[in-house]
């Protein structure tokens, strides 16, 4: 058996526990957010057929290559954040990598999603599915339909990826999407369009691979059209799609009741952006020692000055939403000395300067 078809036989075995569902509740995505190793297996078992071999893939990602089949693993984002980087490096400037690996995915990599996924009644139908149990798989890029047309327009959400692989990450997700497509449809799915908010180079090597030729604009944005999202499948089936949803429930109960220290963490540094309480102070609410709590976040794959700074990055990006608060009094209430400083800092997030983030979202709004 495969490494991606026994983490399949994982997905669709653990959700079977039942577990009451909460509702009204979204995963916000951060470096130290956690979700299942299966995400760099698969990019393991795909960098393996470029050529890639799996110990120079994880290095220094604190992933072993034995825990890959753990049924019980989970990694962070920034786990996976350094495998794209190893990637990207021994890819050896390999064009539209993270294209390459999304068109490789099969619906039974994602379970137990792709068993709800694959029996729903249309692909426009099949992506609601997925969207409605997002955080199963905790997506490194958020997705959104946009518009009510009769095309299917998505909108990819990517500001909170780190910018030396944000590309990598976007192109990953629309591989994956259309890959999911051919797969229902058992065709080939031409998008009625694509634009990327990166540099598309060379562009007959985009052309080839997804049968249009991508845009550059100022955000990420796919347009599959309307006679094949609205198709009937062949394989649909609503008794199937009932009990897969209702695996997808069970299974997102669990998932959500093993958030971990990091998140309690977060709640309480959020509470004052501007004087953010020293690690002792927080272990003492939590009724731990700074020794214990520095080790607890090290097992789950972050730290407390990454906490901070992941609070502080997710404040700053509400703030700027609101369109007269100055910088200077945003940097304030951050707890920056100095403008500059928090300037330098959003840079160091973004890749792009507050004032350019902050027009970027109003002119997408208006």
């Amino acid at each position: 058996m495969t490494g991606a078809a026994k983490r399949m036989v994982y997905w669709a075995g653990i959700a079977s526990n039942p577990r009451s569902q909460r509702k009204g509740h979204r995963q916000q995505m951060t470096a130290s957010t956690r979700r299942h190793i299966h995400a760099i297996g698969i990019l393991v078992d795909l960098a393996g057929e470029m050529g890639v071999p799996p110990k120079a893939l994880l290095s220094g990602s604190g992933v072993k290559q034995g825990s890959l089949e753990d049924p019980m693993s989970t990694v962070s984002f920034e786990q996976e954040y350094r495998v794209i980087r190893n990637l990207l490096r021994l890819a050896d400037g390999m064009p539209a990598v993270g294209l390459r690996i999304g068109l490789r995915y099969r619906f039974t990599w994602i379970a137990p999603v792709g068993f709800a996924f694959i029996s729903s009644p249309t692909f426009r139908s099949a992506f609601d599915v997925a969207l409605r149990y997002a955080d199963l798989n905790a997506s490194m890029v958020q997705v959104a339909p946009e518009g009510d047309g009769r095309d299917l327009h998505i909108r990819f959400l990517e500001e909170r990826i780190p910018a030396d692989i944000r590309a990598f990450a976007v192109e990953r997700t629309i591989g994956v999407i259309l890959a999911l497509a051919r797969e229902l449809l058992q065709r080939v799915v031409t998008p009625r369009s694509l634009d990327l908010a990166h540099v598309v180079e060379p562009v007959d090597v985009y052309r080839k691979l997804l049968g249009v030729t991508p845009l550059e604009r100022g955000r990420s944005l796919l347009v599959l059209k309307h006679k094949d999202v609205e198709l009937p499948l062949e394989r649909a089936n609503p008794v199937a799609l009932r009990l897969a949803e209702e695996q997808c429930q069970r299974y997102l109960e669990t998932w959500r009741r093993r958030e971990g220290l990091a998140a309690r963490v977060r709640d309480i540094i959020a509470l004052q952006p501007r004087n953010m309480p020293p690690i002792k102070q927080v272990a003492l609410a939590l009724c731990m020692s700074e020794r214990t709590m520095r080790r607890r976040l090290s097992d789950e794959g972050t730290s407390f000055v990454a906490l901070c700074d992941e609070t502080r990055q997710a404040i700053a990006e509400q703030l700027l939403t609101i369109q007269r608060l100055p910088l200077e009094q945003i940097a304030d209430r951050l707890g920056y000395s100095e403008t500059a400083a928090f300037i330098h800092a959003f840079k160091r997030w973004h890749g792009v300067s507050p004032h350019a983030y902050r027009m970027g979202k109003l002119a997408r709004r208006g």
